[in-house]
């Protein structure tokens, strides 16, 4: 056994490990291929390939291939991977949690991948292409608005980092724009005026009127969460946005005490089959509009914001309040509540809050008494119409980051009041 040469081929040939192995080698003279053959022989007897030329280790790679061995480890040619884009990663991150599918997430998805394209390879998402994202979008919405699409990208990026296929999440590194705090009250007599006009709203709205509660909670009531027993509306944590927060490990179910108002309604749409019938399961509220069955809209289908938006748009503008939007409800009956001397405590529990809660909070148990005691104690006209309409001159970044304010403008919060005696 030793080298061999065979026509105009050199050829290493020893044993090892009871194998004979004879392979071709790349030399072209006797030195070169004593060489190789001592170097690949000595290779094989210590265990290591690592150090060997491209010479020596295209004799190895044949060799194992020829005995049809499986590579070590320090030799196994790296298998090629499907390049990480955006749309890959936005697959895994929707699969990865049924919470990510929300309306709001895909919305925002929709928004990012319009921006980047779905083969955006995520390699290439730096800190630079975040705050280019933010810059573009600035000119057709708010920077609340933004910074939730960018939450969003950065949970996609995150994911991807958990599983190990990026070292880094660039969205940590970009800073968020600085939202619009809306300080909005609606009177109560534009609020009956906007019943008016509100058509099939009408019951939605006078949930978030005197409940104080989320959009997105009321029009996913089910029956099931009605106790009349109790006066109350029972949520389960995984309905709220309380309950979607993943810092919390112990989450309770949500009281909603129920003014007469409320409960009158609910008893109204319980028995609207002549009386006779009482619904106990399924939704509280559908659409029940202009489209009885239409291919994309029908009645009984589930609401959601762009179900109502028409609606919404036509009611706040014949009940001349512009500029409304729903969530202003939400701060109206926090607004009431405080005015009417609710406690902050109760208060606070009724309407909830994602965020942590004080400590004095944490260790108060409110009986259900007296949270009804307190919503049966509320008033509700106090004071006039107050709008927060805030011109399109928010602070803006440019491309480095930097704040850009447009000249000869500066970020101003526009303060509508409307007498109530004067409309």
């Amino acid at each position: 056994m030793g080298l061999m040469k065979i026509g105009d081929k050199y050829y290493v040939s020893f044993k090892w490990k009871g194998h004979r192995i004879r392979t071709v080698s790349p030399a072209t003279n006797s030195t070169d291929a004593k060489k190789i053959e001592k170097a690949v022989k000595t290779a094989f007897t210590i265990g290591s390939f690592g150090h060997l030329d491209p010479d020596c280790l295209d004799v190895v790679l044949r060799t194992y291939e020829n005995k049809g061995w499986a590579l070590p480890p320090e030799l196994a040619r790296p298998e090629p991977t499907e390049e990480l884009t955006l749309i890959r990663a936005t697959r895994e991150y929707l699969k990865a949690d049924p919470k990510h599918r929300s309306e709001r997430n895909l919305y925002a998805i929709d928004r990012i991948t319009e921006h980047f394209g779905e083969q955006y390879p995520l390699k290439d998402m730096k800190v630079a292409q975040i705050r280019k994202y933010q810059v573009a979008r600035q000119k057709k919405v708010e920077n609340s608005t933004i910074n939730r699409e960018v939450s969003v990208l950065s949970g996609i990026m995150r994911n991807q980092v958990e599983l190990g296929h990026l070292e880094f999440n660039p969205c940590l590194m970009a800073r968020r724009l600085p939202a619009n705090q809306r300080d909005s009250y609606l009177s109560w007599k534009d609020f009956n005026s906007l019943l008016k006009h509100s058509w099939w709203l009408h019951d939605v709205l006078v949930m978030l009127y005197y409940t104080g509660m989320r959009f997105n909670e009321v029009v996913n009531l089910r029956w099931e969460m009605y106790k009349p027993e109790r006066r109350m509306l029972i949520l389960p944590p995984d309905t709220t946005k309380e309950g979607k927060n993943p810092n919390k490990l112990r989450l309770r179910p949500k009281r909603v005490p129920l003014r007469k108002e409320v409960v009158e309604l609910l008893e109204s749409l319980r028995r609207k089959r002549g009386g006779n019938v009482v619904q106990a399961v399924g939704k509280i509220f559908s659409y029940t509009g202009r489209f009885k069955n239409s291919e994309k809209m029908y009645h009984g289908m589930d609401i959601d914001h762009s179900t109502v938006r028409k609606c919404w748009a036509r009611a706040i503008k014949l009940a001349e309040v512009p500029g409304l939007q729903m969530r202003d409800l939400r701060h109206t009956w926090k607004t009431n509540a405080q005015r009417s001397g609710m406690d902050p405590t109760v208060r606070n529990l009724i309407v909830g809050h994602s965020t942590e809660r004080s400590v004095a909070d944490r260790y108060i148990r409110v009986s259900d008494e007296e949270l009804l005691r307190a919503v049966d104690s509320m008033s509700f006209d106090h004071g006039w119409t107050e709008l927060d309409l805030v011109e399109d001159t928010e602070e803006k970044l440019d491309e480095k980051g930097a704040k850009k304010v447009p000249k000869g403008q500066s970020k101003r919060k526009i303060r509508v009041q409307r007498s109530i005696a004067t409309l």
